[in-house]
């Protein structure tokens, strides 16, 4: 990722993303932090290869192209891998993940999310922000979102913009 911040540059900062997207709490992040660091260096290449795995995916889905069969069947074998730590809470009726213990857990939702685009959702949605080469699914009325964020990638592209304007 070229984004200004990778959340996935070192285990410390994954553990922050994933505390303030709140799929862990701050006593699970405590623990993660506990680890070995070689642990940890391990956990955080294997998400690095599964964010390398989930874009062979949905990137030629969004250019209009079909992603290489090698790429849908370790997405498969990813939605297999995490489908265990799934259950239907029995005081909700509602999918649930358990408690995770390690990075690849952290990230089964978003292995499921990644599958639920591929599957059902409309492929024509998923775009490619120019500001930092991220991924995401518009869900805007019409379909003309051009970032990612429109406050980080979009207002730094319309600056950039303005001031090459002004300049000349």
């Amino acid at each position: 990722t070229e984004k200004e911040h990778d959340w996935l540059d070192r285990p410390a900062n994954f553990i922050t993303w994933a505390l303030s997207v709140k799929i862990i709490d701050p006593r699970k992040a405590n623990f993660l932090k506990a680890q070995p660091a070689a642990d940890l260096k391990q956990e955080l290449d294997q998400a690095h290869a599964l964010r390398s795995d989930l874009y062979k995916v949905l990137h030629p889905l969004g250019a209009g192209r079909k992603p290489a069969g090698e790429s849908i069947a370790r997405l498969n074998a990813l939605v297999l891998k995490t489908s265990r730590y799934r259950y239907i809470d029995p005081k909700k009726y509602q999918w649930a993940w358990e408690e995770p213990l390690s990075f690849t857990q952290i990230l089964s939702p978003v292995i499921w999310n990644a599958a639920h685009i591929v599957t059902d959702l409309d492929h024509a949605r998923i775009k490619h922000c120019p500001g930092c080469n991220w991924i995401f699914y518009d869900r805007t009325r019409n379909g003309s979102r051009k970032w990612c964020d429109m406050e980080d990638c979009g207002s730094r592209d319309k600056s950039l913009r303005y001031y090459h304007r002004q300049k000349g």
